[in-house]
């Protein structure tokens, strides 16, 4: 063999095992990629919309909160783990208030809307100890922002409708029904206060 044909031999061997190498990293990839594709599906535009009940128990939690703040939380939800740092950040630092708290929030790229809840640590709280009602409150803003108000409405027009309806504080818990789920002492009776 001259050498000429073993150049030849040796070129088609590199590329037969060039191929075949690439033949089996696309077969892996193709029979992989279902399984990365379902690893996390957020909720989509096209995913259907809440129900009006399913919204009404969403914004349950934060429908006794002011109009001004109920639009940070609103906002702020559609950022949670800028919620969470947030969350953790008021709770190392309760100390720090004023011109003090200001300045090392404009070190954050936190949204405004969550620089804004630092001031409210019990909201935070709130927030970032359910996470699974925060994305859902985050997604309802986000894919039905005038629906989620109407059922803010609703829960506050059932409340200042029924004189009897009161809401419920877990004193050990420092919340209010249904973001307290369950308390370990009585439930103090709160009549709700108008907004």
């Amino acid at each position: 063999m001259d050498r000429e044909e073993r150049a030849t031999s040796v070129g088609s061997r590199i590329s037969t095992r060039l191929l075949a190498s690439c033949v089996s990293i696309a077969l892996a990839l193709v029979l992989a990629a279902p399984a990365l594709l379902g690893a996390q599906q957020p909720r989509s535009a096209d995913s259907r919309p809440f129900k009006a009940e399913e919204l009404e128990q969403i914004v349950a939690p934060v429908v006794q909160y002011p109009d001004p703040l109920l639009a940070q939380i609103f906002m702020a939800s559609t950022y949670p783990l800028d919620v969470i740092q947030a969350a953790r950040f008021a709770k190392a630092n309760p100390s720090l208030k004023g011109d003090a708290l200001n300045e090392e929030l404009k070190k954050r790229t936190w949204d405004e809307s969550v620089k804004a809840l630092v001031g409210f640590p019990e909201v935070l709280a709130m927030m970032d100890g359910q996470l699974e009602w925060m994305q859902k409150l985050g997604d309802a803003f986000r894919a039905q922002p005038s629906e989620a108000m109407d059922a803010i409405r609703r829960l506050r027009a059932k409340a200042q409708q029924s004189p009897q309806s009161y809401w419920y504080y877990c004193p050990s818990a420092r919340a209010y029904y249904p973001t307290a789920p369950t308390c370990p002492e009585d439930w103090v009776k709160v009549p709700p206060r108008a907004q």
